[in-house]
């Protein structure tokens, strides 16, 4: 199955991190190589730029001018100079909207500010989480739906899954197609640009890289994963994924807690 591959799309949790959130010294030594021999990394995260920047330092993006893809595909960006291939933010003016169905039907809302999670309907222990897991601050305020003076990428909606799975419909519903919405783990609703997902940024990337789909690998664990799996040429589910993605993958490696992204690395690159 080895091919000319010369670009590889990683997720972040789940994927590229292990259960405790950190890159094990063999991935990280793995994907330096990799873009030691001119092989395009990618990470491709739902995450905001400032929560992927210290696994970016680890890889030595700074280095290599490698991308990262944030926001689930609505943000594109070299690590390196900080030129922006990509960018499509939500309108200031919809999250009022966002914020008054969040708040009416009990969920946690979450937008972006530099390196600040900002709470606006009650901080939960999903947003703690995230933000751990991010590195950031986690910022309540309470008057959300005017407190941003710039745009920004997505709003994420948080709470307890049962409540989600209830909730996600209903806000689907309510945007339609203005708004794209869905769920990225149990208890997070993504709700971003329409048309925003990490399929949709690949081609606008590979295109400034002069490769194709067929050259490029998708490795992820995550619903917010299913598209960039199917797009890319070669697209890899962990063994810890969710079930949608079997459906769909090409191959499926080894779970993030045994090396997965490696055994990728080492089989196909």
């Amino acid at each position: 199955m080895r091919k000319n591959y010369k670009a590889l799309g990683l997720d972040i949790d789940g994927t590229l991190t292990n259960s405790e959130k950190i890159i094990t010294p063999e991935t990280k030594e793995a994907v330096i190589k990799l873009q030691q021999e001119g092989i395009h990394v990618i990470i491709a995260s739902g995450r905001s730029e400032y929560g992927v920047r210290h696994l970016a330092d680890e890889l030595k993006f700074d280095k290599f001018g490698s991308y990262v893809m944030s926001f689930n595909g609505g943000r594109i960006s070299n690590y390196k100079t900080g030129e922006k291939i990509y960018d499509n933010a939500l309108p200031l003016e919809i999250i009022p909207e966002i914020y008054d169905l969040a708040k009416k039907l009990g969920l946690g809302i979450l937008g972006y500010e530099k390196d600040n999670l900002i709470s606006g309907n009650g901080v939960d222990k999903y947003q703690e989480y995230d933000a751990w897991a991010c590195k950031m601050n986690l910022k309540p305020v309470d008057n959300f739906p005017v407190y941003f003076s710039e745009s920004f990428n997505k709003c994420l909606l948080t709470g307890e899954p049962d409540k989600l799975r209830e909730s996600l419909e209903c806000v689907k519903d309510h945007f339609k197609d203005r708004l794209n919405v869905f769920l990225s783990e149990e208890f997070f609703i993504e709700v971003l640009p329409f048309g925003v997902h990490k399929a949709a940024g690949f081609p606008k990337l590979l295109e400034r890289l002069g490769i194709t789909k067929d050259e490029l690998v998708c490795v992820g664990d995550g619903l917010n994963d299913v598209t960039m799996i199917e797009y890319a040429g070669l697209g890899v589910a962990m063994k810890n994924a969710n079930k949608a993605l079997f459906l769909v993958a090409d191959y499926v490696t080894d779970s993030n807690d045994e090396n997965g992204v490696l055994k990728v690395i080492e089989k196909f690159f």
